[in-house]
């Protein structure tokens, strides 16, 4: 990669700057909690310690009982509290990375028995899901609850529809990633079989009379619907493809699984319906999508942390 990444002037000394026009910081957006715990993760797989110390302060200074705030504003005063439970499982998916790699442990151990019990009160799947993806790395019984809350959620699946939600939203491929995570942490065969089940779904989904590529938030995939909508595609979706196939490569070592995830990194190299790079190769600087126009030239921090985490878990084949 990249010694200088256009990520790292995203990076100041309070957080992660949540969105740009490409060139420079919108202010109005502010900070986001999730932008920091994604970025922890990042910045720890690619040895930036430095910049992991300021997001896991930015991290701290969000905690608020056992919740977090999720937003931040430019001039660094605290907003919109609750954060989401996406936000949260985020959090414990960085911190539980982080133990793994031996940072800051005990900072982060105190994060998370704060906000530990109340983890399995998280009500929209994907906070548990992130969640279930930290807790393998330092507690497997919380990690088998959030396993059985996940679990849960499936009773709303069947034949020809096996997907928990009615609509096919965003972030999707991290529910398979993580089932397919703890299943090989646990040796849960049960949750590998509901894996890739979900996966080969949304696998299929994806490119149902269409380029492959990530369901579009302009209109989501709902249940009975003639196909996906293709815009505004974004970075984010890919990755998690990128996550879920590699997890399911270090269980079952097949080709044809390592194959997918290529295929899903390649969106970001132009084998995408804009047939365009979402990315600028000076500083790798990411964009945030494709839109009915074509390819969004403005670069968050999202969009810049999912595509390298994707690229660097490609490169490593280890989970992250």
């Amino acid at each position: 990669m990249s010694k200088k990444l256009f990520l790292d002037s995203l990076i100041d000394d309070f957080g992660i700057r949540h969105h740009t026009d490409g060139y420079r910081w919108l202010k109005a957006t502010g900070y986001s909690l999730d932008d920091a715990a994604r970025g922890l993760l990042l910045c720890l797989a690619l040895d930036k310690t430095a910049e992991a110390g300021v997001l896991l302060g930015y991290i701290e200074k969000s905690l608020k009982g056992s919740d977090f705030y999720g937003f931040a504003t430019a001039k660094q005063h605290f907003n919109t509290y609750p954060s989401s439970d996406d936000a949260k499982g985020q959090v414990v998916w960085a911190l539980g990375y982080a133990l793994s790699v031996g940072f800051e442990s005990a900072r982060c151990r105190k994060i998370l028995a704060q906000i530990q019990d109340s983890l399995t009160d998280m009500r929209h799947i994907r906070g548990p899901a992130y969640a279930l993806l930290g807790a393998v790395y330092f507690d497997m019984a919380l990690a088998g609850r959030l396993a059985a809350k996940l679990d849960g959620f499936m009773k709303n699946c069947s034949d020809e529809w096996y997907w928990p939600e009615p609509v096919m939203t965003y972030g999707n491929g991290i529910i398979p990633s993580a089932l397919l995570r703890y299943s090989q942490a646990a040796g849960d065969d049960a949750a590998g079989r509901s894996g890739r089940q979900l996966l080969a779904f949304l696998q299929k989904t994806c490119a149902h009379k269409r380029v492959l590529g990530p369901i579009g938030n302009d209109g989501w995939f709902r249940r009975g619907s003639a196909r996906p909508a293709d815009y505004s595609q974004q970075p984010v979706d890919s990755a998690y493809m990128v996550l879920a196939w590699l997890a399911e490569y270090r269980i079952s070592g097949s080709a044809a699984s390592l194959n997918q995830a290529k295929r899903w990194l390649d969106w970001f190299e132009g084998n995408n319906i804009a047939s365009q790079k979402m990315y600028d190769m000076d500083g790798l600087k990411a964009y945030d999508g494709i839109d009915h126009q074509g390819v969004n030239l403005h670069s968050g921090a999202e969009s810049n942390i999912c595509m390298l985490l994707a690229r660097w878990t490609h490169e490593k084949r280890r989970p992250i």
